[in-house]
């Protein structure tokens, strides 16, 4: 039967585990890729041919879809303030923020003209960001 001591030394060490876990789900994370739409994202809205991407973007986003920032083959759906991301739909941006799985609570969003994808990774590397917007709120 093991000892209390070997008992509450099992329980601490759980306990920052989890914390620390916790603490790297919410880490602020910086990533670039295509600022879009979950409707063209899911098959679900169409650009018209006379749409460019920030047009096509826009309207699909003025029909009740959210923004989705797709980095590589992998899209996040971005939450927050979705005025203050209008600038860069359809574009290249760099959103700064705090993942979880597959969504980003949007801090700052920047335009990303000039970015050069890190080898063997998604576009997660930016350089250049010419632009930015804070979204605290």
């Amino acid at each position: 039967m093991p000892s209390r001591t070997v008992k509450n030394l099992t329980l601490v060490v759980a306990v920052v585990a989890l914390a620390s876990a916790f603490a790297m789900a919410q880490a602020p994370a910086e990533l670039t890729g295509t600022l879009t739409c979950q409707g063209r994202v899911t098959h679900r809205y169409t650009c018209q041919r006379n749409q460019t991407q920030q047009t096509c973007t826009l309207a699909c986003v003025d029909q009740g879809s959210k923004f989705v920032l797709v980095v590589g083959d992998k899209p996040y759906l971005l939450e927050g303030d979705s005025n203050a991301l209008r600038s860069y739909a359809g574009g290249k941006a760099t959103i700064t923020g705090l993942a979880e799985s597959d969504r980003i609570e949007v801090r700052t969003a920047s335009s990303a003209r000039h970015y050069m994808p890190v080898q063997g990774k998604s576009e997660t590397s930016s350089m250049g960001a010419d632009t930015s917007k804070s979204l605290e709120r």
